[in-house]
């Protein structure tokens, strides 16, 4: 059975004058509506130039109500130059040197897509994709389906 956690640690002894500020954080990411950990469905790395337009990350998946995750990191350098990171047609934000982001993701409708593009110079990324593979008990069913 495989596990899934995931872990942030926040330390700053001087964000807010005169105060220390310490954020720890765990959870075990769990399969839907089961105790197992989620599957990793999709992994792996890349480079982006700034003569691409928009590369997409990932599809949709069409499962809807499940438990899914998407990381992606920026391994450039310059701390000039970012990842416009998208979802469908949203700008979700911009990852800069040495930035990362860990999120739940609906991957169930065509809005679901990731999209990347390099702004500035070529950036190296990594990315990987974390899913439930059951869904929600349906209402009228009340099972869960593998």
């Amino acid at each position: 059975m495989a596990t899934t956690t995931a872990s942030l640690a926040i330390n700053s002894p001087d964000l807010q004058p005169g105060n220390r500020l310490t954020i720890n954080a765990s959870s075990l990411l769990m399969k839907t509506g089961l105790t197992e950990g989620l599957d990793i469905y999709d992994a792996g790395t890349g480079e982006l130039t700034v003569l691409m337009s928009h590369k997409k990350l990932h599809d949709s998946l069409g499962t809807t109500d499940t438990s899914n995750w998407m990381y992606l990191a920026n391994h450039g350098t310059d701390d000039t130059h970012y990842i416009e990171v998208g979802l469908r047609d949203t700008i979700i934000g911009r990852l800069y040197a040495g930035d990362w982001m860990f999120t739940p993701w609906n991957m169930s409708a065509d809005t679901a897509e990731w999209s990347i593009e390099a702004e500035g110079g070529t950036q190296k990324y990594e990315y990987a994709f974390f899913k439930s593979t059951y869904v929600l008990a349906d209402s009228a069913q009340g099972t869960i389906n593998p």
